[in-house]
Formats: C-alpha cells, structure tokens, sequence
C-alpha cells in the first residue's frame, strides 16, 4: 500500500506544480509591499484636544484646523493637564503616575513633547502637590516669553510650583491660600489667581522666577451672587471671565492687580437662559465678538450642562447679534482673525467640531464638520491662544 500512496502523493504535487507554473505566466511575480513609519505628523497648524484619563492614560489628541483629520496622540498619565507653546511646536503634560497602575507609589511629572514627532524629549520631577481636577487651561501656564511654566497645586491647600524651563528646574513653591487658577500677565513674569472672597491675588516674580511681592485686587465679583468659571479669555489685552449667570467680567492685569474695566450682562432681557459647559466663552480679537454656549434654565447648578445654541456677542457695542443652534457644545474656541473659525467639544456625543463663522451675517455659526473618538475632553487650543 505504501508504494500507491507515495506515487499519488507525487502525482498531486506536479500537477500543482503545474499549475503554479501556469499561473506565473499570467500574472507578474508577488510583491511584498515595504512598511514604514512617518517621522513628522503632516504640516499645517494643529487643534489641540486633551483626552483626560481618570482611569486610565491621558492623551492629547492632535487635529489639523482645517478639516479636524487626525495626526496623533501624545500620552501621560492619569488626570494630565496641558500647555502649548506659541509657536505651536512644543507640549507639556502634567499628570500622576502611580507604581501599580492605579495604585502604589504615587509621582507627578512634568512632561515635554515634541509636537512635529509626537515625542517626549524631557521630563521634570514634580512635588507631590498637582491639582488634579477636570482639565482646565489654567491649572497649567506659560509665562508670556515661555521661560517658566506655573503649575497649579492642591492637598488641598492651594500653591504653585514655577518651574524654570530654561535649566528644567524647579525654582518654588509659591502659597496662594484661598485662591485658583493661574492667569500669567503679557509681559514679565507675574500671574493672578482668584479668591473665595471674589478678589484676585497677584504675585510678582523676578527674572529668577523669584517672588517679589503679592497684591490682592478689590473684589470684582461677588462669589456668592454671581460666581465665575475658571475658564478665560483674553480681549485687547484685558481678561475676560464669564460668570454663572451669565454676566461677561472684563479686568485688566497689567498694572500689579488686577482691576475691574467693565461688565456685560449678556442675558439682559432674555429670561430663562444660562451659559453651561467647561469653557463656555471665547472671544475673537479681530471682531470683538464673544462666543458663549447657552441652555434654558432658571436653575442653580446647571453651569456644566451643554448648549441648545451658541451666543455671539458684541463687545463693542455691548448687544446680543446672534443666536444659532448648537446641540451640545461644551467647550468652544475662536480663532482670533478677522474671519474666524469655531471650533467645539461635546462630551454627550464624544465629538469635536468645526463651525463657519458667518461674518455678513452677526457672526451665525454652522456646524461645517466633526470626528468622534475625544473621550472626556474639556479642553482644546491651538498655539494662537497662547
């Protein structure tokens, strides 16, 4: 039985051997197709999304401006806070790490990613002190010609750390008891931040990163009445903060403290509306037109709910010019030329979008394109906000 066997075995393997033959010459020999990885994301100016992980990594997802396509992700660790650099080209990511993933022992780190290759390039040792909170632009800042970075601290008790980037060190720990938020000044290396009691506390800084003095403002709103989000903007150099019910608070901080400019009452004759979200005002520099996601509400407590329409604001002449539909928009930001764009978060849909800005028409917005897949992101900025 062997000898039959092996002679049909034979038989099968020149047929398919014939086969393949025959097949070669109708088709050319197979190729293997070369793999490679790309050194650079693609060029063009960037969104900057911040996934915050709570239970797992953070992530800063990078988008072009143009049509919201996806270039990368640059990771951290659990609750990560970060900052862009003017130029667009730098990242830093503040977060916990802990030695078992989800416990042990505990470190905070400073992280500095190249933003073209998507790449970490250094790292700093932090105190054990970092604010970890929903992601807000001012628990991490640069000063205005980027040699420090201030990072906002609580155990609960509130400070924060300077750190000089120029020599990647700490330089200290400054006490800012009562007060949140870190808001650098345009020049030099002072920032403010603001108290329970509705005044804000600035300190002054010298070229070491060094304190020179601290001064508390007046108060400029009241904390009880009429709180204020951590959120900001700035127009014509002047903050700009946004309260509860939706009063715009504009303050100047160039002269050592921070000084009340003016107040726009945004809802002033239209009853039954609030502003809602994580960053709910934006403003374009080129226009002096305020953006602001609003819901109907009359009630306490519902400052993080999404919008059922975006506000445009006039500044300048202090009137209300448009009120367009925006299903859930979060966040929002503008850019800040003459013809802008608007782009928003929506934590419902797990969305990121792009919205038209119609300049001819009282800065109506409509939703021009958007990706899913940002996680929980409260977050976005592109370096032209820094």
């Amino acid at each position: 039985m062997t000898r039959p066997l092996t002679l049909g075995v034979w038989l099968a393997c020149g047929l398919a051997a014939q086969n393949a033959v025959a097949q070669d010459a109708d088709h050319p020999a197979f190729e293997f197709e070369t793999t490679s990885v790309r050194e650079t994301i693609a060029p063009g100016p960037n969104i900057f999304v911040n996934s915050q992980g709570w239970d797992s990594a953070s992530a800063v997802r990078v988008y072009g401006t143009d049509e919201l396509d996806f270039k990368g992700i640059m990771s951290a660790g659990f609750q990560g806070n970060s900052a862009v650099s003017a130029d667009g080209k730098t990242l830093y990511y503040v977060s916990g790490y802990y030695s078992r993933l989800s416990y042990g022992d505990p470190e905070h780190v400073l992280q500095i990613f190249d933003v073209d290759r998507l790449t970490p390039v250094a790292e700093i040792q932090l105190p054990l002190k970092v604010a970890q909170y929903t992601a807000d632009a001012s628990l991490l800042r640069l000063s205005a010609d980027e040699k420090f970075i201030y990072v906002q601290n609580s155990t609960p008790a509130t400070s924060v750390t300077v750190v000089d980037l120029t020599t990647e060190s700490m330089v200290q720990e400054v006490p800012t008891p009562g007060c949140f938020g870190v808001f650098p000044t345009l020049e030099g290396h002072s920032f403010s931040t603001i108290c329970s009691d509705g005044s804000f506390m600035t300190v002054a800084l010298d070229d070491a990163g060094e304190t020179l003095g601290t001064t508390k403002s007046e108060m400029i709103f009241d904390p009880d009445a009429d709180p204020i989000y951590l959120a900001s903007d700035r127009y014509q150099g002047d903050l700009m903060f946004l309260s509860y019910n939706g009063t715009i608070y504009r303050a100047a901080d160039h002269a050592g403290a921070v000084e009340l400019v003016t107040t726009y009452p945004i809802t002033e004759g239209t009853e039954g509306w609030l502003p809602g979200g994580y960053v709910p005002i934006t403003v374009n520099e080129a226009n002096g037109i305020a953006f602001v996601p609003m819901h109907p509400s009359t009630e306490i407590g519902t400052h993080h709910r999404g919008s059922e329409e975006i506000w445009a604001y006039d500044l300048e002449n202090g009137t209300l010019l448009y009120r367009s539909p925006a299903d859930n928009a979060t966040s929002v930001f503008v850019t800040d030329d003459a013809q802008p764009a608007l782009y928003t978060l929506n934590l419902r849909d797990d969305e990121i979008a792009k919205y038209e800005v119609d300049t001819e028409a009282k800065f109506a917005v409509k939703k021009a394109v958007s990706h899913n897949g940002i996680g929980f992101s409260t977050v976005l900025e592109t370096a032209a906000q820094q």
